[in-house]
């Protein structure tokens, strides 16, 4: 009823575009009925015995009705939500596939990245592989599409990262200048012009891909980087690491403007909600704060309750409740602004060691290395 109601005002929103707006308005509907007051309450909805071997990655597409899994397995897996069935096997990589990503937002593409050293651009409506990325010489950990780009970013183990082209296959340029694995990386969501690359040499570094020279490197990390993220606008960029501490960065004028330490701890990941004011950390100690993302970093909330190690975080997309995965084989949710557990999602019978929510907000995805994914809504 909106949606036809803004179509008669707006002589802009064609019939092609008033279906977009009815789904965007669809999803509105839904993060505001499971971010309520006292949130939504999940359940086990199905349990996909994904692999013969563990698990390595997860990811859901941008409607939340696939995801997508990798494993020690050699092989990427297209599953239906819904159902739970095994939509189509991505078959080509001789050795573990570590890393699974969709091209957002329109989720037509898969690129896999594999210790085999090379990565796969896939077809995710025929399981086809549409080009394969050499060049590296060592595993390749990380792979991301660009947005809105025909482009497709690696890290990989031996030191570099490359950017390739999708529609080709072909070597854009080789990221060199870390001094030891690179392990994360990021694409500015805005401009596609700009890529982000962690290493377990403790420094960051900032690309532009329109060359192949680093444009800055941020120092101040003194052990490896686990972790690097863009805020939503890409004004700020969170790093985790290893010393016990992550940090906020102002990418604009490439300095630390803030360092939040947990003294005894590695931090695993960070986070940041979808406004980009709050920052959510991992600590091998068990632990997930949540802090303002500004130069004060004023601490908000402490989630302690995990017996071992938390390993991933995710906020919820409105930002109500934030996602933990913990090595203990449970993942838990928290009101992220009191630090409360809201429940307990328990059934794992190993270590989980990735979650996300669907870009509704209504289905929640766990992996762990019992060799299954469960969907819980």
């Amino acid at each position: 009823m909106i949606a036809n109601y803004l179509q008669q005002k707006e002589a802009l929103i064609t019939d092609e575009v008033l279906v977009q707006l009815q789904q965007c308005l669809e999803t509105l509907k839904k993060r505001i009925e499971h971010e309520g007051p006292t949130g939504k309450r999940f359940y086990i909805y199905k349990t996909l015995v994904t692999h013969l071997l563990p698990v390595t990655n997860v990811s859901f597409d941008r409607a939340g009705t696939r995801c997508i899994t990798g494993s020690y397995d050699r092989t990427c897996k297209i599953w239906d939500v819904d159902s739970g069935t095994e939509i189509k096997t991505l078959t080509g990589h001789q050795n573990v596939v570590y890393s699974v990503a969709f091209n957002y937002p329109i989720c037509n593409m898969v690129v896999t990245g594999s210790f085999d050293k090379s990565a796969k651009v896939w077809s995710a409506a025929n399981g086809q592989c549409v080009a394969t990325l050499w060049g590296h010489s060592g595993e390749v950990v990380a792979a991301q599409f660009a947005p809105k780009a025909h482009q497709v970013a690696t890290a990989s183990m031996d030191r570099t990262a490359k950017l390739y082209d999708v529609v080709t296959g072909a070597e854009v340029h080789t990221y060199v200048g870390h001094a030891a694995e690179v392990i994360a990386l990021q694409f500015d969501q805005n401009d596609c012009q700009s890529l982000v690359t962690g290493s377990f040499d403790g420094t960051i570094c900032m690309w532009d891909t329109r060359v192949k020279d680093c444009v800055a490197v941020l120092r101040g990390h003194c052990a490896e980087v686990s972790s690097v993220q863009y805020s939503w606008d890409s004004s700020l960029l969170a790093s985790a690491s290893l010393d016990g501490s992550a940090r906020l960065w102002e990418t604009r004028q490439r300095n630390c403007v803030a360092t939040l330490t947990t003294p005894g701890s590695e931090v695993l990941d960070v986070s940041f909600d979808w406004a980009g004011r709050r920052l959510a950390t991992a600590g091998s100690d068990g632990t997930a704060r949540v802090y303002e993302a500004r130069a004060d970093c004023r601490s908000l909330a402490n989630m302690q309750g995990h017996s071992e190690e938390v390993s991933k975080v995710c906020f919820s997309p409105a930002g109500g409740s934030l996602l933990t995965a913990s090595a203990d084989k449970t993942a838990r949710i928290w009101n992220s602004n009191t630090g409360n557990c809201l429940q307990v999602l328990s059934g794992h019978q190993s270590e989980i060691f990735s979650c996300a929510f669907s870009y509704a907000g209504d289905t929640i995805v766990t992996a762990s290395k019992d060799n299954t994914c469960r969907i819980w809504r």
